[in-house]
């Protein structure tokens, strides 16, 4: 008895450590050409499987029995050998509908924006036409209105659903539409999960709209689906166990502060105690153009800016890292969005009399430079952190207190 994930190309996916946290160890992944399709649903040894780009619709043709509410969406993403008959289901539906309700965003009596045509938006489509939705509207590039037509609709959309892979990992950050534009918004959902937050969802965050990525979708449709597989009753607190457990072990750890501050010595302690990847953006660089001071004397602080943002962009895509930066990243107003795409930043402060500067050709100067510095920097600081925690060299504070904090806001 078998159970998997049937895709043309599927890369990394959650779905084996969803069905393996539920039970089920027999769950893989099968990568098919459509002229193997038939083979793979003739196996006898196959009870269930779901389904995923490009085949949720073209595997409707192998079902015998399908579902109300899959045929009304015209696609299924699950399917469970029953009595020798393939049964398909729909369990993006309930994923979506669980988003919605973990974001706390209602959509009873609003006027909807889908970005993107595919199957993914048709099933949003449905939910969000049983949810009362007053008006649902599609933008993509193949039928009117396009993105470009989003103008008319800044001052009455009140909830945005992209249903399109722009701003996918490795291919972020990029966006669609700009959020900020919209005067009436009330919530953004985004169905990628990598990044955990797309531009959408980081412009969302800074207009303090309700607003949530992919996963919860991801894991609650598959949590629905485990229980067509296994005849099991899992629920709500199935899917935020998991749902915790991914976004621990995915979300970034970044510190940020003054130069000197200790970056260097929490992230390196918070990397041993967490059993994570410490990556210190200086020492990365260092690889590449040798001796940062050296580099700044020589080419330039914005030359040796535009060094490190390229850095960042790197590095900011990976997730599960503990993560030291340097005293001015916050400098530059797009590392934002490349360090906070899938970390949490707490800046690190202590007293001017506490920094410690040698080897630091931007701090050279003394007490006033450093106080100089500290006035232009401490606003750009407070702009990207999170988290702002003082710092008096207890090492043992400081990474009990990044920790907790972590720990209560990974949702």
């Amino acid at each position: 008895m078998k159970f998997g994930l049937l895709g043309r190309k599927l890369g990394h996916s959650y779905s084996p450590r969803i069905h393996s946290a539920l039970g089920n160890t027999n769950y893989d992944l099968f990568e098919k050409e459509p002229s193997e399709l038939a083979n793979y649903f003739n196996d006898s040894d196959l009870q269930g499987t779901n389904i995923t780009i490009p085949y949720k619709i073209h595997a409707m043709d192998y079902c015998e029995v399908i579902d109300d509410r899959a045929r009304r969406i015209g696609c299924v993403n699950t399917m469970v050998r029953k009595d020798d008959k393939w049964h398909g289901y729909n369990t993006d539906y309930d994923g979506f509908l669980f988003t919605l309700e973990h974001a706390g965003i209602s959509v009873k009596g609003k006027q909807c924006i889908i970005l993107g045509d595919g199957a993914s938006s048709q099933t949003v489509h449905i939910a969000l036409e049983d949810l009362e939705a007053s008006e649902i509207i599609h933008l993509s590039r193949h039928n009117p209105p396009f993105y470009n037509d989003v103008e008319q609709y800044y001052n009455t959309a009140q909830v945005i659903i992209n249903c399109t892979p722009v701003g996918m990992y490795p291919h972020g950050p990029a966006n669609l539409i700009n959020v900020t534009q919209f005067t009436n918004l009330q919530g953004v959902v985004d169905l990628i999960y990598n990044p955990r937050r797309s531009v959408l969802l980081l412009q969302a965050e800074m207009m303090d709209i309700p607003h949530m990525d992919g996963l919860p979708f991801l894991v609650a449709q598959g949590v629905v689906a485990a229980n067509h597989f296994q005849s099991e009753s899992f629920g709500t607190a199935e899917i935020e166990s998991i749902l915790r457990d991914i976004r621990e072990e995915k979300e970034n750890i970044i510190l940020i502060g003054m130069p000197g501050v200790g970056k260097t010595t929490v992230g390196e302690a918070l990397g041993k105690k967490l059993n994570r990847p410490w990556i210190d953006i200086d020492k990365e660089l260092e690889k590449e153009i040798g001796n940062v001071s050296d580099y700044i004397s020589e080419h330039g602080e914005a030359t040796f800016r535009e060094k490190e943002t390229e850095m960042l962009a790197k590095v900011g895509k990976e997730t599960g890292q503990v993560i030291s930066t340097g005293g001015g990243c916050v400098t530059v107003p797009k590392n934002f969005v490349h360090l906070r795409q899938n970390g949490r930043i707490y800046q690190l402060k202590t007293s001017i009399e506490n920094l410690d500067t040698k080897g630091r050709v931007l701090s050279n100067g003394g007490l006033d430079r450093l106080r100089e510095l500290e006035a232009i920097r401490t606003p750009m600081y407070e702009s990207f952190a999170q988290t702002i925690l003082n710092y008096e060299r207890n090492l043992p504070q400081t990474m009990e207190e990044i920790i907790t904090d972590f720990k209560s806001n990974i949702l």
